[in-house]
């Protein structure tokens, strides 16, 4: 790629790191270019660190695209609701939801909510207001273009779809200290939580059956039961409820948890 035209960077912001990976040329896998500890797993923290990063002299100019570890993002199912039709009712409606399942965030929050068909529960991510506004301001400060932020949990997950039943399943993304679980039937989401487990096989193996239990999938016969364990691409997970979990990785793998959240974007 030209250096006129720059490079394109992932930033993945994780609770103690922060990892710029830097693609020159579009049919090249990301390569790690720099990274920083986080003073604290704090939003503060993280956004000193990508602001410390970003402000290097070796940075040069390109494309930005920032993935949001799941330990900075709240998540709520949106059940549907036939009365809620236009854009700001629906974004009312989730802050609602927010609010009670959360409570209110003292610097507000910016909800992204994803697009379902009409029937369907939806799935939306509340970030805190002060840590985007605070990435957004580092970028701003670089030679860099921001061109998205992403939960991680939305990044991964469109990278796997293809490899995942239409209808019914159980996703688990496990990062080294927290996982998201969600559950589809009949093609409609069903069931999400977000819960600080860490991604070994026991305690992968424990959630799944805590999950299968809770969202009544004990009684009614498990779905198949998929994986993605970022920077483990051979965690091999205990059956649960006689399902034996399959473990999804990427096509270039990485050791590194956050430097393989990067290779979530394209």
């Amino acid at each position: 790629m030209s250096r006129l035209l720059g490079d394109r960077f992932t930033a993945v912001v994780g609770p103690d790191r922060v990892v710029l990976a830097r693609r020159a040329g579009w049919r090249r896998p990301p390569a790690l270019h720099a990274q920083a500890e986080c003073a604290a797993p704090t939003a503060k923290a993280a956004v000193t660190a990508l602001a410390e990063l970003l402000a290097r002299p070796e940075i040069g100019r390109g494309e930005l695209t920032i993935v949001l570890s799941n330990h900075f993002v709240q998540y709520v199912l949106l059940p549907w609701r036939a009365e809620v039709g236009r854009p700001s009712e629906l974004a009312a409606y989730a802050a609602i939801l927010f609010d009670e399942t959360y409570g209110s965030e003292a610097g507000g929050r910016e909800i992204l909510i994803g697009r379902e068909r009409s029937g369907s529960a939806r799935i939306a991510a509340g970030i805190e207001a002060t840590l985007l506004h605070g990435l957004r301001n580092a970028v701003t400060a670089s030679k860099l273009k921001l061109v998205s932020v992403q939960p991680y949990l939305s990044a991964a997950f469109d990278r796997v779809r293809r490899s995942v039943p239409r209808r019914d399943f159980m996703f688990v993304l496990a990062e080294p200290a927290r996982s998201c679980v969600v559950v589809a039937s009949g093609g409609r989401w069903r069931s999400l939580r977000s819960t600080a487990t860490a991604a070994r096989p026991h305690e992968l193996a424990h959630l799944i059956e805590r999950e299968a239990q809770l969202a009544g999938l004990a009684d009614e016969g498990m779905p198949p039961v998929f994986v993605h364990a970022p920077g483990n691409g051979q965690l091999v997970v205990p059956p649960c409820q006689g399902v034996t979990p399959r473990t999804l990785g990427l096509p270039h793998g990485a050791d590194d948890p956050l430097l393989a959240m990067a290779f979530t974007v394209n």
